[in-house]
């Protein structure tokens, strides 16, 4: 009897921990993009606790590879060898608890980055649809074909392409407020993208001080835009 209460014991507490680490969510996928015009590239290493993931290449131009930290909550840093630890964070990252892909997008403040989190598989922005973040500090408007899209300040505002015609393109306007009334400061032509999705980010130009944007697409996998 004791042997079989032991052996009992010890399949129930076998059972117990493999249940408890099925239910351990496991580690979501991050990809992020600078929110810096010109489209420089930085290195910055996942940091949770004492644990240093590999080293990430972060630009403006595209999103970088995906990487898995080691935790929802954890920092970005960079290489410092005046610290203890031989990394100094820059950019403090919390991931929301439920979801397994995420894009970060990092704004510089002076020499960190507040981080603005999107989730990857979000329903709004799946093919031929488009994400929108205004770094400027006035609100901003903008016309896809007949579609209106207010893009307030530090916001991710989320629009879909306007339903396609016989034409593979539709028309793009951005306005800025000038006295109370939107004036438009780009009128162009955007295709339709069937694989696609597209981030779009404003910025003041640091030496004219005008408005202007970068566009960066990202191809989807068939299932990303499912979810």
């Amino acid at each position: 009897m004791h042997h079989f209460l032991s052996h009992t014991m010890v399949a129930a507490v076998f059972l117990a921990g493999t249940f408890a680490a099925a239910q351990q969510p496991s580690s979501p996928g991050v990809r992020a993009l600078l929110l810096v015009p010109g489209g420089p590239v930085t290195t910055l290493f996942p940091l949770s606790g004492e644990v240093v993931g590999h080293e990430v290449q972060i630009g403006a131009r595209g999103l970088s590879e995906s990487f898995k930290p080691s935790a929802r909550q954890f920092s970005l840093a960079v290489r410092d060898a005046k610290q203890e630890s031989g990394y100094h964070p820059v950019a403090k990252v919390l991931l929301p608890s439920q979801g397994s892909e995420f894009i970060i997008l990092l704004e510089p403040t002076g020499a960190t980055y507040k981080v603005h989190v999107v989730n990857g598989r979000e329903s709004r922005f799946g093919a031929d649809s488009v994400l929108f973040f205004n770094a400027a500090e006035i609100t901003l408007a903008a016309t896809l074909g007949t579609t209106k899209v207010l893009i307030k300040p530090r916001v991710a505002v989320f629009a879909k392409a306007p339903q396609r015609t016989e034409k593979s393109f539709y028309q793009v306007t951005f306005y800025q407020p000038d006295d109370g009334r939107p004036r438009p400061f780009t009128n162009t032509r955007w295709p339709h993208r069937d694989g696609s999705r597209c981030y779009v980010f404003f910025y003041r130009n640091q030496t004219s001080g005008r408005l202007t944007y970068q566009a960066v697409d990202e191809v989807l996998a068939p299932v990303a835009a499912t979810e």
